[in-house]
């Protein structure tokens, strides 16, 4: 019992504190809102006070201003004044200590006019107002014309004309209070400045009362100049004074008369902002309904509507809110915004609970016969009338017709199926002046009875909402409707009218109204027959009358046919009859009046017992006809889906189509394509792919290719991807190597094939390139060659060519570039790559502005935006400080000026790409040999200076690579040149000469003799001594010609002659023409040994000798050999020159090139015992 009493006293207990907290609560808000309240209360007394102070103070200050010599003794220099005005322009309240001492030490008598300017003109904030009014009190106190002028300057910005806008509403939403301070303030006088303010409001206030869009300007002035011109609380603070019994004290400054005047003023344009908010809701709920009709319709809305529709949306939260903040500021009530309660909300409110119902008992679903259980229960499940009128008997209907014969039927088919084959279509009784269905006019409202009236109301009103019935309830609410108040034998005439003359566009009612036809049907059958009656007469008049008009009409008529088919309205056999007819005239219109009746009734026609058979033949002489149809793709194809609707494709068949891959490669695809980007699986993947077995060509290929697909990745997953290759390389080093090389060949493919289906494609592996360098799988240099490949590679800068592979209108390698530097741009910011990339930047806006100027951009065709933005983001991102050029002219200045500037870095310094440069404008000529003196030796040039000679680019290279070391040194050249030994002549050089020429002779007839044609003696060209060509004359008569020698064998004994084929040009051309037809001889010399020394002798032959015309002959071989070979040699470099000529402009110096993988792998460990000699020496240790 103790435990039993004592509960309630807890109980009570708990309830009572409860009670004293929420006391204490309600306490306390209630003095935090009067604190607040009394807050407000009180800044409003100290405003009202501390502008009536000021009034006072210059009523009497300006009474007594300072005289003419206290300005004597301030600062009346030009560049401080000046300075001050233009501190004025810029004024901010943290300037008003600085410029109130200014005041005071400045002389501003002959400058107060454009100190004024200077502060009308000044940009200034609300919250700048307080500050730049007190500057405005002290300069009126100090001198006597500043009120005048800042007056007249006031009078330039605030003259506004009659309908006239205001240009910019920002800044004069500032101007408006900070005229009105200065007037409530005592800067100018009410008589001054009141007539200038009030014609700017009224003028303002008149010539906006339509678009409202100066209601900013308005609201400020009502928010921070209200109470002193009008008088204004706003609705909260008379709420809150009524509530605590408090008065809210106003400023009596300007007569009651003025503020009532200001306030009318104020609520005539509030009464306008009201109607204009009434209107522009009115006209929002009527396209929401709009839009409301067109997704019950269509389901779908159109981009256009969708964008009207938000900026209406917005026009009108900015409007309501605007008339919000102006009814709490004139206390004002807002206007009842009323909801519409049409009809068409009500359909759509049940149009949503259908849509939104529970799940009902349903059959077992017959997959022949519907596609869905939803579809059965629509055509199946009508709604029986007689539930809701009892009174109301099901007339009696006809009997089906008993099935026919299968054997009879089977003959019938065939004879059928030869006729439409042949085209042959029977003429049936009274189908020779077949008419379009005919309805009879309506009556006049006079000749119907007058008890029938208040029914046709009803009727109308019927009729006009059946077309808003989509979806099964609302059609059945309609029928039992109809059924149960406008059943009359008038009534039923204007149903089945209104029914057939449904709108040829509103297909999507045919299945509610066949529904509506097939439930009144067992009680109304007047309904259906004369429905069926008129579409079958109106369908014929087309078959017959074989126009190309009125399609949508045409198209209409089958689907209400077939939907009425589906519901047993219409015969199946009618329907047959009708595909029959169609068959029969197998063109244009009647295809596409095939295709819909079949998308509508096929599959049930198919598949019904009395019907299968023939439609089957039907659907077979269709595909026949459509195979020896010469027509368009578009009926092809509308033949193609209307049959495989009918008949489905054999899941097996499709399944035939399907690759089938291996598990291995599945699985591969599933961890590249499908787990890639999850949260945690990065290692996941990384661990599987290192376990694929590497060494099998066949798995390691079809890893590498998916590795390589980006574009099958989603796209924020190829910095993924490209992690997962920087990881796997560290153990398989091949599997980079590869994955770049396809990278950038299927880059350069996509440049040289610009396919537009592949643009997806392009810009995933650009990306993916621009990754991988992110993770350090390539070098700089191979991402700035893509980039210039991509402004540079068959591109047509002459406005007259037009490139194949970068058409005009493509802009797709802009695309790829943005990709790759917005990727990876952002690590080219210092050192060499930040000069590539400034570099680069010059040539690819010098593109951008090509393109842009290019014709085909017109008004109507304007530039995308996407690509502009695109840029000008870029060079925001990675050159914030850069100055894009606005003209094309400005940017090949550019271009031009850094080629210049590149130019003559390198002829500094390498001054051999200069004499490149110079003997590259000459045209080749042939190789010859300069004459040397004997002790004179050919320099030795290395492998590297020839490389030099053949490429700029790949010189550049060796010379970043090398160093300092081969940069050429101007001094030590020419000091060695000067200080090198001479050779001293001596005769031992002749003998081993002599010696080496044996040597060498030798040896090529070894070579010879190993080869086809070993029987051959080797020809050994050899030059003549220099102490035999000084000592040998010309001829006198200028006729021989002189010849590089052959081998002479024989009886001389393996002597040689020799010729300069110099000496022979110059012979010919100094001889005369008779001379040289007359005695044509060749000069040979002819080179005998005796011991040690040769002897040479003059030896003349005719030059139609047998031995001058096959050295002749020989000369022609070679010299067109060495111009093939020189040919062939410099096409094969003119490729690789182009392309590495664009590093020239990258820098003078490029990074060595290095294996970026080095420093990822694992550190070696030494074994005990061996010192470290890193350690030991010194060495540098990296954070591995």
């Amino acid at each position: 019992m103790e435990s039993t009493s004592e509960v309630p006293d807890d109980c009570c207990q708990v309830a009572d504190e409860a009670e004293k907290e929420a006391l204490a609560l309600v306490c306390c808000n209630y003095q935090i809102i009067t604190k607040s309240f009394k807050e407000t209360i009180a800044e409003i007394e100290s405003h009202l006070a501390h502008k009536a102070q000021l009034r006072s103070r210059l009523h009497t200050t300006v009474q007594n201003r300072p005289e003419e010599s206290y300005f004597t003794r301030l600062d009346s220099s030009i560049k401080k004044n000046t300075a001050f005005v233009r501190k004025l322009k810029n004024f901010t309240e943290a300037q008003k200590e600085s410029i109130l001492k200014d005041i005071n030490t400045l002389n501003l008598t002959k400058y107060i006019s454009e100190v004024a300017n200077a502060i009308v003109e000044a940009k200034l904030k609300m919250t700048d107002i307080a500050s730049i009014l007190q500057v405005c009190v002290v300069l009126h106190e100090k001198y006597a014309d500043f009120s005048s002028q800042i007056l007249e300057a006031w009078q330039k910005v605030l003259s506004l004309k009659k309908d006239e806008k205001v240009s910019n509403p920002s800044k004069m939403r500032v101007d408006v209070r900070f005229y009105a301070d200065l007037i409530s303030c005592g800067v100018l006088t009410p008589k001054e400045g009141l007539p200038l303010l009030g014609s700017f409001l009224t003028n303002l206030i008149h010539g906006d009362k339509e678009e409202h869009n100066s209601a900013t300007i308005i609201l400020a002035f009502c928010k921070f100049c209200g109470e002193d011109y009008a008088g204004l609380v706003s609705q909260k603070l008379l709420n809150d004074a009524e509530r605590f019994k408090m008065t809210v004290p106003t400023s009596n400054w300007l007569p009651p008369d003025k503020r009532q005047n200001v306030r009318n003023l104020l609520r005539e344009y509030y009464s306008s902002l009201c109607k204009h908010l009434i209107q522009d809701h009115k006209e929002l709920q009527n396209f929401e309904r709009q839009n409301r009709r067109i997704l019950q319709t269509k389901g779908e809305l159109s981009n256009e509507r969708k964008e009207k529709q938000e900026v209406l949306n917005q026009s009108f939260a900015k409007l309501l809110n605007m008339t919000q903040q102006f009814a709490d500021v004139l206390a004002e009530e807002l206007p009842e915004l009323r909801q519409d309660l049409s009809p068409r909300d009500e359909e759509c409110s049940v149009l949503e609970l259908c849509e939104n119902m529970s799940d009902q008992a349903r059959e077992t679903l017959n997959e022949l016969l519907w596609e869905n259980e939803e579809g059965r229960q629509f055509y199946e499940n009508l709604p029986n009338l007689s539930v809701y009128l009892p009174n109301l008997v099901p007339k009696a209907t006809m009997e089906a017709p008993p099935l026919p014969d299968p054997a009879e039927q089977m003959i019938d088919i065939e004879k059928e199926a030869k006729e439409i084959e042949e085209g042959e279509q029977a003429k049936e009784e009274g189908d020779e002046d077949i008419k379009p269905a005919e309805l009879e006019d309506e009556k006049d409202d006079a000749d119907v009875p007058v008890s029938l009236q208040s029914n046709k109301v009803l009727l109308d009103s019927f009729l006009t909402t059946l077309s808003a019935c989509v979806n099964r309830e609302m059609i059945d609410s309609a029928a039992i409707e109809f059924s149960t108040n406008l059943n009359t034998k008038h009534n039923r005439k204007k149903l089945v009218r209104a029914l057939f003359t449904v709108q040829r566009t509103r297909l999507d009612l045919l299945p509610f109204y066949s529904r509506l036809v097939a439930t009144l049907h067992p009680y109304i059958p007047e309904v259906a027959t004369d429905l069926c009656n008129f579409l079958r007469q109106d369908f014929k008049y087309h078959v017959r009358k074989k126009d190309q008009i009125n399609i949508e009409t045409k198209v209409k008529i089958v689907r209400f046919i077939g939907e009425l088919t589906k519901f047993g309205m219409y015969p199946r056999a009618d329907t047959l009859q009708c595909f029959k007819q169609l068959l029969l005239n197998f063109a244009h219109h009647y295809i596409e009046m095939t295709c819909h009746l079949l998308e509508t009734c096929g599959r049930f026609l198919l598949h019904q017992p009395d019907s299968h058979q023939r439609t089957k033949v039907y659907l077979d002489q269709m595909m026949r006809k459509k195979s020896m149809l010469a027509s368009d793709s578009r009926y092809l194809t509308m033949i193609e889906n209307a049959y495989y609707q009918v008949v489905p494709v054999d899941s097996s068949a499709r399944s035939s189509h399907i690759k089938i891959r291996p598990p291995l490669h599945q699985y591969i695809r599933h961890l590249l394509y499908v787990e890639l980007g999850n949260k945690g699986s990065t290692n996941k993947i990384l661990k599987q792919l290192r376990k694929l077995n590497w060494k099998d060509p066949e798995v390691a290929s079809y890893a590498i290719r998916c590795l390589t697909s980006a574009w099958k990745v989603k796209f924020p997953n190829i910095r993924t991807l490209a992690g997962v290759v920087a990881e796997l390389t560290l153990y398989q080093e091949f599997v980079g190597h590869r994955i770049v090389d396809a990278v950038l060949e299927d880059i350069r493919w996509s440049l040289e094939f610009p396919i537009s289906k592949f643009n997806q494609r392009r810009v995933s592996m650009a990306k993916y390139l621009a990754e991988l360098y992110n993770y350090r799988m390539v070098e700089s240099s191979v991402v700035f060659k893509v980039l210039y490949t991509c402004i540079t590679f068959a591109v047509s800068y002459d406005r007259t060519v037009e490139s194949e592979l970068d058409q005009p209108d493509n802009l797709m390698r802009l695309r790829l570039v943005l990709t790759i530097l917005d990727t990876c741009g952002v690590f080219f910011s210092s050192g060499l790559a930040k000069k590539r990339l400034d570099c680069y930047l010059v040539y690819l806006q010098y593109y951008h502005l090509f393109k842009r100027s290019l014709p085909i951009w017109t008004e109507d065709n304007p530039f995308p935006v996407a690509i502009d933005f695109g840029i000008k983001d870029m060079l925001q991102s990675l050159r914030p400080k850069l100055k894009p050029y606005k003209t094309l002219q400005e940017a090949a200045d550019a271009v031009e000026n850094l080629e210049k500037e590149l130019m003559n870095k390198l002829s500094l310094a390498m001054p051999e790409l200069h004499m490149d440069v110079v003997m590259a404008d000459d045209t080749l000529a042939c190789i010859e040999e300069e004459d040397m003196e004997e002790g004179e030796e050919m320099p030795e040039v290395d492998d590297d200076s020839i490389n030099d000679e053949q490429s700029l680019s790949r010189s550049m290279s060796q010379m970043t690579t090398r160093g300092e070391a081969t940069q050429p040194d101007d001094d030590s050249a020419t000091a060695e040149a000067i200080t090198a030994p001479r050779k001293a002549l001596c005769p031992e050089d002749d003998d081993f000469m002599a010696a080496l020429d044996r040597m060498v002779a030798e040896n090529i007839h070894e070579a010879y003799s190993r080869g086809k044609e070993a029987s051959k003696a080797p020809a050994v060209d050899i030059a003549i001594p220099w102490q035999v060509k000084a000592s040998l004359k010309k001829p006198s008569d200028g006729s021989d010609k002189n010849f590089l020698g052959d081998s002479i064998g024989g009886e001389l004994g393996g002597a040689l002659a020799v010729a300069e084929a110099s000496s022979a040009c110059a012979a010919v051309a100094s001889s005369p023409p008779s001379a040289s037809q007359d005695n044509p001889t060749v000069n040979f010399f002819l080179m005998t040994r005796k011991g040690n020394k040769p002897q040479f002798k003059n030896l003349a032959l005719p030059s139609d000798s047998e031995l001058a015309q096959n050295l002749r002959n020989r000369e022609e071989a070679e010299k067109a050999e060495k111009e093939r070979v020189k040919k062939l040699t410099l096409d094969f470099n003119e490729r690789q020159e182009e392309e590495e000529f664009q590093d020239l402009y990258g820098g003078a110096n490029r990074p060595a090139v290095h294996n970026v993988n080095r420093d990822r792998r694992g550190r070696f460990q030494h074994p005990k015992g061996v010192p470290d000699a890193e350690l030991i020496f010194g060495g540098a240790r990296k954070n591995r």
